[in-house]
């Protein structure tokens, strides 16, 4: 049983828009003003804001397998019941013509198991087909709470080995959530990126910071570009839970054209507060060793982004210890 474009939205999650062209159905999770805004700042940022972070099918079925045809990288990843059970080669499998086929008999509890397909976080995921035996019902799930992401290479992801093991995909799966995840390496505030989007997050978390310490010349270039995107996330979303991520740790380059990494941190978090935003300090969340990190320096190895959710959902609340 071939799923219909209508059943495959039913169960996508993390797209903002679902289309279907020439070579399969395709996602985005941003709108395309927004990702017209990206392009217009630079064509790598477009190229990223295009790729299908945080995209995923996510549903409950009886079907005794999945076969699914796909491209776009080699990052799609499959989940069963929570369980990471396989990486998705489906960019060789597509150019063979093939598609990858799943038997989830063992894995049905009760009749039926959820499975998650997880969608390349640094490529354009591309879905060619889903089949499921015939007569298989599917069943979105509840979620528990509403997420929104914002944020570079750091929410995107970068360097977290497996896509699932970024902070916000942890978040995400820690909370039972359904999320966008608006990670665009290189990303840094900036009022164009803006636009509303078809989602009510309960929890919107921005994390720019790193990038425009390196990129704006003064503090007051800084405090200038964070306000006018902040202020339009204030005014968008002002009966929600907003959050401010500060920069996290990094182990060089502490001092830029516009000054000291401390001071731009600072300045980003004040104007942060005085909208109405609740700062979580960045310095808290992933341990200040180069063995937490992929590069050695600024983005986050896989064990580093786990003490970044952990940390992240403790400082918000969400968790308790």
């Amino acid at each position: 049983m071939k799923l219909t474009f209508e059943q495959i939205k039913a169960i996508t999650v993390g797209a903002v828009r679902i289309w279907e062209s020439d070579d399969g159905i395709r996602f985005s999770k941003c709108t395309e003003k927004q990702v017209a805004a990206w392009y217009a700042l630079n064509d790598v940022l477009g190229q990223r804001a295009e790729t299908t972070t945080g995209i995923r099918l996510d549903f409950y079925t009886n079907s005794e397998y999945l076969e699914l045809s796909a491209f776009g990288g080699n990052r799609f990843e499959l989940h069963i019941n929570g369980l990471f059970v396989s990486p998705l080669p489906m960019q060789t499998l597509w150019n063979e013509g093939k598609t990858a086929t799943y038997d989830l008999t063992p894995y049905r509890e009760n009749g039926e198991c959820r499975v998650t397909v997880i969608f390349p976080s640094h490529a354009v995921g591309v879905l060619d087909g889903l089949c499921l035996s015939d007569g298989a019902y599917l069943r979105r799930p509840d979620y528990d709470v509403k997420l929104l992401f914002i944020g570079d290479s750091i929410t995107q992801g970068y360097d977290s080995g497996l896509d699932s093991h970024s902070y916000a995909w942890r978040v995400t799966k820690m909370l039972n959530a359904e999320s966008v995840i608006h990670g665009v390496g290189g990303g840094r505030f900036h009022a164009s990126l803006f636009d509303r989007i078809p989602f009510d997050p309960d929890y919107v978390i921005v994390a720019f910071g790193t990038n425009d310490f390196n990129k704006y010349t003064t503090y007051d270039e800084l405090r200038e570009h964070a306000r006018s995107f902040l202020s339009l996330i204030a005014e968008e979303y002002s009966h929600k839970n907003l959050y401010a991520v500060s920069p996290i740790w990094r182990a060089r380059s502490t001092t830029m054209p516009m000054g000291e990494f401390e001071e731009a941190r600072a300045v980003i978090a004040k104007e942060a507060e005085s909208l109405g935003f609740i700062h979580i300090d960045g310095m808290k969340l992933v341990p200040h060793r180069t063995e937490f990190y992929a590069d050695e320096w600024l983005h986050p190895n896989a064990e580093g982004f786990s003490h970044y959710a952990e940390n992240l959902v403790i400082e918000m609340g969400l968790i308790h210890i």
